[in-house]
């Protein structure tokens, strides 16, 4: 009766990441602190989407370049599913624009997988209590960034569907792909990438992958 009744008072974790590698290495950390359970784990976004429907955990630890669909592109939904749920992404991207995207969907965390050894029992602990928690390299990263000199952001230039456009295009998504991740016709964002063309006074798709990796705005 006392195991069932701790097994109960346990976080429910779940993992979604492409790399079962990630997710086994993740578990051999969390499976030294009974606290802590995982209760399922997931490759791809729409995978996420039918385990916290089906499971409500308390935590989800989240990638963001997936199969499918990334993590950035589910997270409304998520909380839309699980109000409770709690976002900690877990990632190799480190760039503001992943960071800020996150932060401002309601995300718990960012941790960047280099350090998830050392940092995942802190982030946890901090989320549970309710702080938010940035890992190391994304926080060094972050203050560094702070210091560069000051170029128009490119938050100024594009708005919030058109940034998701960008992101999109330089992770290799077809017009029909990122129609159905974002609930838009393909002429609709067709649109959108257009008018990024635009804003941005350039011409090709490949331009627009180009700019996102010099501009330090991508780093797929």
């Amino acid at each position: 009766m006392g195991d069932r009744q701790n097994l109960k008072m346990a976080i429910r974790i779940a993992i979604i990441d492409d790399h079962s590698i990630i997710r086994a290495g993740i578990k051999s950390v969390l499976s030294k602190h009974p606290e802590y359970e995982v209760c399922a784990e997931g490759a791809n976004g729409e995978e996420a989407l039918k385990i916290v429907e089906e499971f409500k955990p308390d935590i989800l630890l989240l990638d963001i370049s997936m199969p499918k669909l990334g993590g950035l592109d589910i997270i409304a939904r998520v909380k839309r599913i699980s109000s409770q749920t709690k976002i900690i992404i877990v990632t190799m991207h480190k760039l503001a624009t992943y960071v800020l995207k996150s932060l401002r969907q309601g995300v718990s965390g960012y941790l960047n997988k280099d350090n998830v050894a050392e940092e995942l029992l802190l982030a946890l602990s901090s989320v549970v209590n309710g702080k938010v928690y940035l890992g190391q390299a994304t926080s060094e990263y972050l203050a560094l960034a702070a210091k560069e000199p000051k170029k128009k952001p490119i938050e100024s230039l594009l708005n919030e569907r058109e940034l998701d456009v960008l992101r999109l295009v330089a992770e290799g998504k077809t017009a029909k792909e990122m129609a159905e991740i974002m609930f838009l016709s393909p002429r609709t964002v067709e649109n959108y990438k257009n008018s990024i063309l635009k804003k941005l006074n350039l011409h090709r798709t490949s331009d627009l992958i180009k700019y996102s990796f010099e501009n330090k705005i991508l780093d797929v």
